[in-house]
Order: C-alpha cells, then sequence, then structure tokens
C-alpha cells in the first residue's frame, strides 16, 4: 500500500508565500520508494471535504537532502489562490513509463492562507488601503533597476507521447515528461475522456439497381491461339505445349505379349497329369504281380518233377525265365516310354496308353 505523509510544519503558508517549501513523506508498504531514473510530479485539485474537487495545477517534485522524502516549492503554486487543496504526487518511471500514484487511498491536504493585502469588499474600498497600496506600489517601482540583459534561454522541445482513452466522467490528465537521455526535451501524454455514445442512426436499405449490361465472352484468337476478352489479349493460351513422344522400347508389344501368352498355355496343356501316372502304375503292378506267380509256379514246378527228368524240367525252367525276362523287359520298356510322355507334349499322351496296354497283354501271354 502507498502512503503519502506532509510534514506539519508547513501544512499552511500564506498566499504570495514563494520561499517555502512542503516536504512529503512516501512510503511503499512503509518503504521509501526509488527516485532515481523517474518523474517526480505533484497533481494537485481543489478539496471538497475531505474529496477531491477540480484539477488546477501540477508541479515538479524534487528529492530531498535526506534522499527519503520530496520536496514541493510555494513559488511552483504561485497561480494558485487562497483555499485547500488535495495534492497526489506522481512516480512516472523514466524507461517503462509506468506511474505509481501515492497515497493509494484519500490524499493529503494543505492550506494556503490569505495574506493581509486581501480585500474583502472591492467596491467599498477605504483610503487607508488604497494608499497602502500606492505606497507599496511606489516603492517597489523605486526599487526596480534594470540590470544587465540575461542569456537567452534554451527552447524545450516538445513530442508526442501515448494518449491514453479515458472514462467518459473521468478528468483529462496531463503528463509533461524530460526524456533521459534529453532533459530539453519532453514527451507529451494525454489522457483524454471518451465522448458519450450517439444514438443509433437509422439503416437506410436503398432502391434495387437496374441490370447491368451483358460482359464480352471471351474467345480463342485463332492466329495467335490466346484468350481474347473483346479485342484485349489476355496473353494466357487456350492450349497447353505439345507433350514428348514416349519411348516405345520402354513399353511391351501386343504380338509380343500374347506370344508370350499362347506359349504358356502350350506348356500348361502339355504337363503330364496325374491319372496318366497312375495308369501306368498300375499296369506296373499288374506285370509285377504275374512275375511273382510265374515264379512261385517255377518254384513248385522243381520241387514235383523226378530226377531223371531233370532235363525237361531245365528246359521248362529256362523257358518261363526267358518269359519273366521277356515280361521285365516289358514293363521296364513301358516305364520308359511313361518317362518319354513326361518329357513330350500332350498329343504323345495317347501312344503311352497303349504301349502300357501291350506291355500288359505280353505279361499276361
Amino acid at each position: 500500500m502507498r502512503t503519502l505523509v506532509l510534514n506539519n510544519d508547513w501544512g499552511n503558508w500564506k498566499f504570495g508565500d514563494t520561499d517555502a517549501v512542503m516536504t512529503f513523506i512516501p512510503k511503499t508498504d512503509d518503504k521509501t520508494p526509488s527516485y532515481d531514473g523517474n518523474v517526480l510530479t505533484f497533481k494537485i485539485a481543489q478539496a471538497n471535504g475531505l474529496k477531491s474537487g477540480d484539477y488546477v495545477a501540477s508541479a515538479p517534485g524534487h528529492v530531498a537532502t535526506n534522499s527519503q522524502d520530496v520536496e514541493l516549492d510555494t513559488s511552483d503554486l504561485a497561480q494558485l489562490e487562497p483555499d485547500t487543496y488535495a495534492v497526489e504526487l506522481w512516480i512516472t518511471n523514466g524507461v517503462t513509463k509506468k506511474t505509481q500514484v501515492y497515497p493509494s487511498e484519500s490524499y493529503c491536504f494543505f492550506t494556503i492562507d490569505q495574506n493581509t493585502m486581501g480585500v474583502t469588499d472591492i467596491s467599498n474600498i477605504s483610503n487607508k488601503t488604497l494608499q497602502a497600496v500606492y505606497a507599496d506600489l511606489l516603492q517597489k517601482v523605486n526599487a526596480f533597476k534594470q540590470g544587465a540583459a540575461g542569456k537567452d534561454g534554451v527552447t524545450p522541445k516538445l513530442i508526442a507521447g501515448n494518449i491514453t482513452k479515458l472514462a467518459p466522467d473521468a478528468q483529462p490528465t496531463f503528463l509533461l515528461t524530460p526524456l533521459p537521455n534529453d532533459p530539453n526535451t519532453y514527451r507529451i501524454d494525454l489522457g483524454l475522456p471518451s465522448g458519450p455514445k450517439g444514438d443509433k442512426g437509422d439503416s437506410v436499405k436503398g432502391e434495387k439497381g437496374d441490370p447491368g449490361e451483358d460482359g464480352v465472352t471471351p474467345h480463342i484468337d485463332k492466329a495467335t491461339g490466346d484468350w481474347f476478352v473483346g479485342s484485349l489479349d489476355t496473353m494466357v493460351k487456350a492450349q497447353g505445349p505439345a507433350g514428348e513422344v514416349p519411348d516405345m522400347s520402354q513399353f511391351v508389344k501386343v504380338d509380343a505379349l500374347n506370344q508370350q501368352l499362347t506359349t504358356i498355355n502350350t506348356a500348361i496343356k502339355s504337363r503330364v497329369t496325374s491319372d496318366q501316372l497312375q495308369a501306368v502304375a498300375d499296369a506296373n503292378a499288374q506285370t509285377l504281380s504275374k512275375l511273382n506267380s510265374l515264379i512261385a509256379s517255377l518254384s513248385s514246378a522243381s520241387d514235383s518233377t523226378p530226377t531223371s527228368s531233370s532235363q525237361p524240367a531245365s528246359t521248362s525252367a529256362s523257358t518261363s525265365a526267358s518269359q519273366a525276362s521277356s515280361t521285365s523287359d516289358s514293363a521296364s520298356t513301358s516305364a520308359s516310354q511313361v518317362s518319354t510322355s513326361a518329357s513330350t507334349p500332350t498329343s504323345a499322351s495317347q501312344p503311352a496308353s497303349a504301349s502300357a496296354s501291350t506291355s500288359t497283354s505280353q505279361a499276361n501271354g
């Protein structure tokens, strides 16, 4: 919380006294604020009881020798008339331009008392008063001496600062701040209350206008190939540029593709089927069964024939062996033919079946 206390030694002073100094003690949570690089300004308004009335003046603040208090010279308030005034101390940061206002609550007050030169009824001034005033004036005139011409002062420079929009019922504000890097240049910051909101205006809808004329239909110029709007060449081509001729070597021709498909289909049709292999296996099984029966017959005949007839038996055995050998050769030939059939086209499957049948007949004989 910010507080501001006025040293009571100079809470009251006389109108016309320009050699008095009022001392104020600002605190923020009981601590002295920083003054380095900041602008100190007293804002003064007429007092209305314990409240603030109309704003009347601003005056610079000066840091006291103790580096804690802030002083206000009465010479900067010479324009004020005798009255009681409310005062605030504004401390503005020279970099951020943020302002601290002391005190946070209410105000400080000081009073300018009337001096003996005051006149209560100007329409009934006594001769003694007039003579006294004339004597004082004459004394001042006689004491007046023209001194040497002073040096020209430095003309201050003013630059525009920020304009802050305030509430319609707020008091306007004016802040003149010297620049930190150029004390002779001042920035003007204004706070202006906004005007009252105006009444909403009437909404007027105009009559419907007449239909517009038809526009110009774009066309393609035959000479240039550009789009034209009337006689205006838009320089936009109606047709895109010709594409590049494709490299046909990168594509497969239809005739070559059909030839490859024919070759694949022929190979699929010429393959040996499972039915053909099964027929050959069945024929070989029958042949093998007959060979086993023949061998069994030969063995039985050899055991029942006398020794004296061994020669005919040997002959019969040789004949049977020859027949078995012939049957075995026929089976081998049939297997060979099936093997050959597996590597030939489908058109050769009929001879393979006939060969298997022939082999079976030989085995039966």
